[in-house]
């Protein structure tokens, strides 16, 4: 049903709202997030919608002749419907399955090197699975293909051999009020992190340092250490409407308050593209519509609410496992 299978990366540049709808304690506006674990998630229809409004905003900025202006973009109009479905959906269905975006990397300050990437074994495990269903190599750590599977203790962290985030003359990391020890095994984490860097980074300029220094930054926690940190480490911001007559804050609405991904969050969500159902679009090849959604890759769109305040930024980028 669904031949061709992508992994799409975003890198949040700026503080990320897929709001939730509800409040929770004192957040007035949380983020989204899974039920069962709590880790932030943007759910599926808000990257479908995401990226159509992407492809939508391209129409006016590929027309070559001002006389083709109107049959181009309807051919265009033809193309999204094709892959993401008829706005009424009376139709049919798009050719392309959207998967919720999953955090991988959640950054969290440190003592040494500014900030980390962390993540922890259960979202290294989903990742090889998804890896899996999509068709892409898992990471190995052997030769012979033994998939990586890391093993983190409460209060211990795996990193990089020449990590810069932890203190290298006793291998502590210190991260929000935090301490954890480094166990002496490395399980050749160095090659495992430099590969990752290489699949999930953008190939840009202005992405090189991310990417250079990327293996060096990453942290792996315990499962029960890294939820702590997505559950509490989020960013929570403080807003409030001003009365024009007084001048000062409105005492109708009073003081609010809005939960954010940090900016430097990497998410991904796997595509899962078929044929289209819509129109005859693609000569009827899932890999012709994969082609048409690749100019995604290296380009910025937005996800998530509160873009007029800049927030929302995301770079998108197709995982790719170079060959060495």
């Amino acid at each position: 049903m669904y031949p061709v299978r992508e992994v799409v990366v975003f890198h949040a540049e700026s503080p990320l709202h897929p709001g939730a709808g509800g409040n929770v304690g004192h957040v007035d506006n949380p983020i989204q997030r899974e039920k069962a674990t709590g880790i932030p998630i943007v759910q599926a229809n808000g990257v479908k919608g995401a990226l159509r409004e992407y492809f939508e905003g391209m129409q006016d900025k590929d027309k070559d002749k001002d006389k083709d202006k109107d049959k181009d973009k309807d051919k265009d109009k033809d193309k999204i419907n094709a892959i993401f479905g008829t706005d009424d959906g009376n139709d049919g269905a798009g050719a392309v399955s959207f998967g919720e975006a999953r955090l991988l990397f959640f950054p969290v300050r440190s003592l040494a090197g500014v900030f980390a990437y962390t993540t922890c074994p259960s979202v290294i495990n989903r990742l090889q699975r998804d890896l899996a269903a999509c068709n892409k190599g898992k990471i190995t750590v052997t030769p012979n293909g033994d998939v990586w599977i890391p093993i983190v203790s409460n209060d211990t962290y795996l990193a990089h051999s020449k990590s810069m985030v932890d203190i290298s003359s006793n291998s502590v990391l210190i991260l929000e009020e935090f301490d954890f020890k480094k166990p002496s095994q490395n399980n050749n984490i160095d090659q495992l992190l430099a590969g990752l860097a290489g699949a999930l980074f953008p190939n840009l300029p202005e992405y090189k340092p991310f990417q250079d220094n990327f293996a060096q930054r990453v942290v792996i926690l315990s499962d029960s250490d890294w939820i702590y940190f997505v559950k509490y480490s989020t960013e929570v911001e403080p807003h409030n409407r001003i009365d024009d007559k007084t001048g000062t804050v409105d005492k109708k609405t009073g003081v609010w308050y809005t939960e954010y991904l940090p900016s430097e969050s990497i998410l991904y969500t796997p595509l899962f593209i078929g044929k289209p159902r819509v129109n005859k679009e693609f000569d009827n090849c899932p890999n012709k519509v994969n082609a048409y959604i690749q100019k995604l890759n290296g380009k910025r769109t937005w996800l998530g609410g509160d873009r007029t305040t800049g927030k929302g930024m995301v770079m998108t980028h197709f995982y790719n496992i170079k060959e060495k």
